[in-house]
């Protein structure tokens, strides 16, 4: 066994009981198998998992997909139906605000609650003390009873406790999703910070942006299974297909996404995807074509166009509905030749370009096709600005003078 494994969770499955009949649901309780009278709800299938020291894995995936339950098994919370999990070294676990804590208890007597659960007794926990409020910033209410707490201030305390507790793996969920924009900020530079320092982290998150910035490797859930574990942005691209899968009424699902391709209804197409420029220095015009074919008269089209980065960070998305790209009636056997300009103020990298084409009904727009990173074009330069966007900063110096 590697000396870097933390965690290993093999063949996991969870199977909740449930029964309309009140004695099945008493036998299960009593005795934690299900009477045969039981329904079984599978909530996770089969599923196998790695972490290593120094990762920082982001599980995605759409609400029931079973995030949390699988989270909660490897926290040690929830006890699985079958599988095993094995854990080495310290493990924080911060799976719901208040998991750990006591309502009745102020923050200062949680933060020692939280540190004696992770097997830090309390001559340690005093070292760590002045840190955890300090990072909560709480104010008076670290010595008021958490049940006076609004969520946003749970938030402060729990990720306080998480982050100093010099725990191997911490695993998040969802925590970083409440507080007000400032705190959020605080965690992500912490999480940053930490992470240069080789901490590891498990994270929970529906914010794509986050798992992009941050983790190193992503998996997707869905439907109780693991259906991609790998890089980033791969994993990213997985879960907007699983999320675009569901959108729209039965006539208009999207269909099997392809990486780059599309999923049609075949009612109206995207083709011949083209850069009209050469893809080099910032400050270029760039100009995209592409062909849009109608297959059967639709009534009201309108096409997004988006623009993401290599991490799948959202550089710009163009929403046609109402705008210059409201196509408007298209008839079948028609084709028009749409093009597409930015003015290129991106910094060096990768980007790649998406589109959806939509039907307007009413104030719903329906997707009928989808092209995921379609085109990727290159950006070149010798910036010693770091990020996404040249913002045309500029430093002036002058001499100050006294009155």
């Amino acid at each position: 066994m590697s000396s870097d494994l933390l965690l290993r969770a093999t063949g996991l499955s969870k199977v909740y009981a449930g029964s309309k009949k009140p004695l099945s649901t008493l036998w299960h309780a009593l005795f934690g198998t299900a009477s045969d009278s039981a329904d079984q709800f599978p909530v996770l299938s089969d599923i196998d998992i790695e972490i290593r020291s120094g990762e920082t894995v982001g599980i995605m995936g759409r609400n029931g997909a079973g995030k949390s339950t699988l989270l909660g098994i490897l926290g040690n919370v929830i006890q699985p139906t079958s599988g095993t999990v094995e854990r080495h070294g310290r493990i924080a676990t911060l799976l719901g605000l208040t998991a750990g804590f006591n309502p009745n208890f102020s923050g200062r007597e949680n933060a020692y609650l939280f540190c004696s659960i992770q097997g830090i007794d309390r001559a340690r926990t005093d070292l760590r003390i002045g840190a955890i409020e300090a990072f909560a910033d709480l104010g008076r209410y670290f010595e008021m009873p958490l049940q006076s707490y609004s969520s946003g201030m749970q938030s402060r305390l729990a990720f306080a406790c998480a982050v100093h507790v010099d725990a191997n793996l911490i695993i998040i969920d969802e925590t970083l999703a409440v507080g007000d924009a400032n705190f959020r900020m605080k965690c992500y530079d912490r999480i940053r910070q930490m992470k240069e320092d080789g901490q590891t982290f498990l994270l929970v998150s529906h914010n794509q942006n986050l798992v992009a910035n941050f983790c190193t490797r992503g998996i997707v859930l869905e439907g109780g299974r693991k259906v991609f574990d790998g890089a980033t942005f791969d994993a990213v691209e997985c879960y907007k297909r699983v999320r675009t899968e569901q959108l729209g009424d039965s006539d208009l699902a999207v269909r099997s996404v392809s990486a780059r391709g599309a999923s049609l209804r075949n009612e109206v197409s995207l083709s011949g995807f083209r850069l009209l420029d050469q893809a080099g220095a910032q400050e270029v015009p760039f100009t995209v074509t592409a062909n849009l074919e109608a297959h059967q008269d639709v009534d009201n089209v309108a096409i997004n166009f988006g623009i993401s980065s290599q991490q799948g960070i959202v550089v710009c998305s163009f929403n046609g509905v109402g705008g210059a790209g409201h196509v408007g009636r298209i008839v079948a056997g028609s084709t028009q030749e749409i093009r597409m300009k930015f003015f290129n103020r991106l910094l060096p990298g990768r980007y790649f370009l998406s589109a959806v084409v939509h039907e307007l009904r009413g104030d719903v727009a329906k997707p009928l096709s989808l092209y995921q990173n379609v085109l990727s074009f290159d950006v070149a330069g010798t910036d010693v600005m770091a990020g996404i966007a040249n913002l045309g900063m500029t430093l002036e110096f002058g001499e100050v003078t006294h009155g």
